[in-house]
């Protein structure tokens, strides 16, 4: 007998690859003020999804499978991955460095606009609404940057090409390409078919869904303005070939 929840997986992947397609700064030539303004952009957005978003829903979520692979997800970004002996955030640091940021611009980077409208969304979609929103509110990005077809401004060989960067260099993309894997995508996902229920369940969590992509696009837009302020201001990539 067919569920409300049978399908909402799939659903979910094909709107977040199709809302990806219309993310500004996604698809756009690299420049170095546009790396930059990832970096420091997202430098913010990685410590709140470990500190302050993701330990929000799952302090509703009643699926302990979920909580504890989402601990250990949260422990490799901030505290420890033995992959690499490390947290995620000291090869995040060392990406910025190699981009021309220093450490103080990362440790006080401040949230443009829009980016601001972004992560005020996403605090309201992991405290307000079902645990469920704000799991795939905090995990959609992973997913789109695995299965995008066609090559984004997340792929490390865009950062190579357009930015004369060394594959060593890179480590950090390349490295958390095979996280995202585990992190996020129909797989680590299939789970919400179980919980959601009913009809009125499904349409929320889509909904909710939609919202979270809208913000993401209002991050990349952000992004997008301040990147074109820097390259005004004349930033460069010191280790550049």
């Amino acid at each position: 007998m067919a569920t409300p929840g049978d399908d909402i997986v799939e659903i979910i992947a094909e709107r977040c690859v199709a809302a990806a397609a219309d993310w500004t700064w996604f698809h756009e030539k690299l420049t170095p003020g546009q790396a930059q303004a990832w970096m420091l952009q997202h430098s913010i957005r990685n410590r709140m999804f470990s500190s302050v978003w993701r330990p929000a829903w799952m302090s509703r979520c009643p699926d302990q499978a979920i909580v504890r692979k989402t601990i250990g997800q949260m422990l490799e970004e901030l505290v420890y991955d033995k992959g690499i002996e490390a947290p995620h955030t000291k090869i995040l640091w060392e990406m910025g460095r190699t981009i021309g940021l220093t450490d103080e611009q990362l440790n006080n980077a401040q949230p443009v606009p829009k980016a601001d409208l972004y992560n005020n969304i996403t605090e309201n979609l992991c405290r307000q609404r079902h645990w469920i929103i704000g799991w795939l509110s905090t995990s959609l990005e992973e997913f789109v940057l695995t299965a995008y077809e066609g090559e984004t401004s997340m792929n490390y060989k865009k950062w190579m090409r357009d930015l004369g960067l060394t594959e060593k260099q890179m480590f950090f993309f390349t490295y958390h390409e095979i996280a995202d894997l585990e992190h996020a995508g129909k797989k680590v996902w299939r789970p919400i078919r179980n919980h959601v229920t009913t009809d009125e369940l499904a349409e929320d969590v889509l909904a909710g869904l939609d919202t979270a992509l809208n913000a993401a696009s209002l991050f990349y837009e952000g992004i997008k303005t301040l990147g074109d302020e820097l390259d005004a201001a004349g930033v460069s990539i010191p280790n550049a070939a």
